[in-house]
Order: structure tokens, then sequence, then C-alpha cells
């Protein structure tokens, strides 16, 4: 296991949860931390951009997002509206990570007009509004006009970033002075530090690993904290405005059932309903609060 700094705030204090299998490149292992300085939770492998590449090359993106497509719906539509009560319709959004332009068409219907969209090469952009206007493509953000937008969108983008200088350096620079960030990520919650505990005995330890597989990979490589995320924001040259957390999951709980405890685990299939009923009150639960939304703005 490698002394890997965590990637919030390079501290090399931190502890070993556990490894978890990987399927998607050639890292058979992942180690997961907790930092103990700002609490984020992460996969501490040496993973170079070449095999995150592959990895994301692999992944049926069609596929992901019919499966994501019922809980995101209200998600986007919601953080629309949010947006709507932070900058005028008109503002130039910048949504960075559109993805199949779901979060653009939600905008669009919010009455957004002046958008556009930043991905990574290859990544698939499809069925865009006519409010989409620029499109730009690259891995370092070099393609985007320096302070040009009002305010910038992140909807589940850090939580994939093997490098946050380059990301919120990035941000910071398109937009102007007093623009907005808004962002949605993964954060520690009350039962994942519960699964932590869980995973340091041998007859249940299973359950935590488990858990763990579904929360950080090499897809999701932290998950912050409170703590972090303001430490994040002072650190690139933005004041926090809000900072909550919400639960939010990004798929419907029988499809967690289906993959992590069927597919991965050997579960008897004729299960998947009843555990899903057991399951929901949990998930949904306060105990949960997986998701923060960040509002900052621009120093400066």
């Amino acid at each position: 296991m490698a002394d890997a700094p965590c990637r919030v705030c390079g501290s090399h204090r931190h502890v070993h949860l556990c490894r978890t299998a990987n399927e998607h490149s050639a890292t058979r292992w992942l180690d997961n931390y907790r930092c103990l300085a700002c609490g984020s939770v992460f996969i501490g492998n040496a993973l170079a951009p070449a095999e995150l590449s592959e990895a994301y090359a692999a992944l049926d993106e069609a596929a992901y997002y019919d499966e994501t497509a019922q809980a995101s719906a209200p998600k986007f539509a919601a953080a629309a509206d949010d947006i709507a009560a932070l900058v005028p319709r008109d503002a130039a959004l910048l949504d960075v990570g559109g993805g199949n332009g779901a979060f653009a068409r939600a905008l669009h219907g919010s009455g957004f007009s002046n958008l556009s969209i930043h991905e990574i090469p290859g990544g698939e952009l499809s069925n865009l509004p006519p409010s989409v206007r620029n499109i730009y493509r690259d891995d370092d953000y070099a393609s985007l006009p320096g302070g040009a937008f009002d305010i910038v969108s992140m909807m589940d983008v850090l939580e994939h970033v093997p490098d946050l200088a380059a990301t919120l350096s990035g941000v910071q620079r398109v937009l102007r002075p007093g623009g907005t960030l808004y962002v949605h990520t993964p954060v520690v919650t009350v039962l994942d530090r519960l699964m932590h505990a869980v995973q340091k005995f041998p007859l249940i330890g299973g359950v935590g690993r488990a858990w763990q597989r579904t929360r950080t990979s090499i897809y999701h490589l932290q998950n912050f904290t409170p703590r972090a995320l303001r430490l994040l924001m002072a650190r690139y040259g933005f004041n926090v405005v809000r900072l909550a957390r919400i639960n939010e999951l990004s798929w419907p709980i029988d499809y967690y059932v289906r993959v992590y405890l069927v597919q991965l685990r050997g579960m008897p299939s004729f299960l998947v309903r009843p555990v899903t009923l057991l399951l929901t009150p949990l998930l949904r639960s306060r105990l949960n609060a997986n998701k923060a939304v960040l509002v900052a703005r621009r120093r400066g």
C-alpha cells in the first residue's frame, strides 16, 4: 500500500480502510483511505491518465445514462430551478462534465438561453437543446475562454477528478470575478462511517467492504466532507455561499441491490424486491445524506 497523499488537502495522515476489487482496468485492487486531516475518503492508488481513460472507454455510456435517467431527472430539474434563483436566465452558463446533455436539457426547460458545455474528448453529447451555443472538448480546460462565464455548474464531476487543482483552477479562470460555482458531489455519510467500523470485524467485514465498493472506485476517486469542500474552495479562490447535505441517489435502489448483491455477491435474484424494501428506509434516511450541494463565488 502506497503512502498516498489526500487529493484534497495533501495530508499523509490517513488510515487504510480496505481493498476493493477493480475489473475495469489493469489495477486489480484499489486501496481505500480516510484522511485524518480533512475527513475525505479516497482511492490512494497511483492511477495514470491512460489507465483512467481505459476504464472510461470500457463503459457502456448509453446503458449508464438509461439506468440513471429515472433518478437523475428530478435531481436535474431541482438543480436547474436552484440555479434560476441564483442568476438571470440569460446568464452565460457553462456546464462542466455535460455527459449526455441531460442537465443542459433541464436548464433549457427552466428558461436558460445561453448555455455552453465542457466535456472530455470522446464523451457522449447528444440531443442538445438549441440554447447550447458552444461545446468545448479537452482534458485541461485550455480551450475555454478566460473570464467568460457568469456561472459554472458541476453535477457529479469532482468525485471523478484525479487532479482537483487543475480542475478548480481551470474553473476559477473561466468565471468572471464574482461569478458563481454550483456543485453537486458525494460526501461521506454517517452510514459510511458505520461501514468503515464494520470492516474491522472478521465475520461481517465483507459487508463493509461491499458497501465501500459502491462509494469509491476507479470512477469515483474521492468522497468529500463539508470541511474538505470548504478547504478546496478557499484554496482555489472561492467564497462559500451555501453548503448543504442532502440524500440524492444516482440509481433506483433495486439497481444497487441487483448489481452489488446479486451480480457481485451471489444473492438469489428472488430476494431483490424484499431486500430493496428493507434497505429503502435506511438509504433514504439522514444517515445516508450522501451529497453536498455547494454554491460558491469567485473572489476578485
